[in-house]
């Protein structure tokens, strides 16, 4: 009889617990969602190559502006694809709006030249269809 009345009781306090919690939200309490977009360039960029292939990026933005930008799977050397990533290429237009980073001039690295020409053919097919979209 003890147990029966020692697990009610653990019972209707779990069960209260979970009716406190989900009351509390507010709708005041909501934060207003930012607007995001993800390009992905894989389709976009099919036909632009590096050495090896196809070199897609994926571009996201908050309310317009940059936040990152990164290197998605690919079949380009790893060690020539490397030095793309290490150039901070990729990461010199983060915090520009689409315009703005579309415009921005952009070199190849020395070594891996057809990497990087793809990746930023790539970063710029990618930026249209945001700035496309925009106008």
């Amino acid at each position: 009889m003890k147990n029966f009345v020692f697990c009610s009781a653990w019972i209707a306090l779990f069960l209260s617990v979970g009716f406190v919690n989900s009351s509390c939200g507010s709708p005041q309490a909501k934060v207003p969602q930012k607007d995001t977009v993800v390009v992905n360039t894989t389709e976009i960029g099919k036909d632009i190559t590096g050495y090896n292939g196809p070199t897609p990026v994926e571009i996201k933005l908050v309310d317009g502006v940059i936040v990152g930008v990164k290197a998605l799977e690919n079949t380009e050397s790893p060690g020539f694809f490397q030095r793309v990533l290490e150039s901070g290429m990729l990461e010199s237009v983060v915090g520009k709006t689409a315009a703005e980073a579309a415009e921005m001039p952009l070199d190849a690295v020395s070594g891996a030249t057809f990497s990087s020409k793809a990746v930023i053919a790539n970063l710029r097919a990618g930026l249209a269809t945001v700035t496309d979209t925009a106008e």
